[in-house]
């Protein structure tokens, strides 16, 4: 009965674990917020399409930004994946942020030197991808309302000075 059980067990881990990338072939897209009039935060989001030499199709995936890590979330079509995160406006300067992807074994590792304050930068990534970030426009200077109002006034005095000019 023990040897049943066991097997059972042993099985399950099987099952249950993520399958390991060799050779990962990447086909990444991102789209980050370009607009900050309509948002409250800078919004990141990297789309990939992944494929293995090996044929590995359920990988578990973890990516780190800027010592910030994220779950990958697979998508219902084989090898696509997509992480996202957001940050404040006045946090998310513009620039190239790097996305470090990270499987199980190496995800484990890097949180390992994390909690025991050891190097992160040894631990090598699956594979990475560069997210390039123009920054969020805030609007125009000056209000549209602003605009509008400063030149009605303008109008008016004209058509003021004008009438009192006709006039006299």
């Amino acid at each position: 009965m023990m040897i049943r059980i066991a097997a059972f067990l042993a099985l399950l881990a099987c099952a249950c674990s993520a399958e390991i990338c060799t050779d990962p072939a990447i086909t990444p897209s991102a789209y980050t917020t370009s607009d900050a009039v309509i948002s409250s935060e800078s919004v990141f989001i990297v789309e990939l399409s992944l494929a293995c030499a090996n044929g590995a199709q359920s990988v578990a995936l973890y990516a780190d930004v800027n010592g910030r890590q994220f779950p990958v979330t697979r998508g219902q079509d084989v090898g696509k994946y997509q992480v996202s995160w957001s940050l404040p406006h006045k946090q998310a300067s513009s620039g190239t942020y790097q996305v470090k992807f990270f499987d199980e074994e190496s995800y484990s590792a890097l949180r390992k030197a994390q909690r025991n304050n050891e190097d992160v930068n040894a631990i090598q990534p699956l594979f990475s991808v560069n997210v390039d970030h123009r920054g969020a426009w805030n609007g125009p200077w000056v209000s549209t309302e602003v605009l509008a109002a400063v030149i009605g006034i303008l109008v008016y005095y004209l058509a003021f000075s004008a009438k009192g000019t006709i006039q006299a």
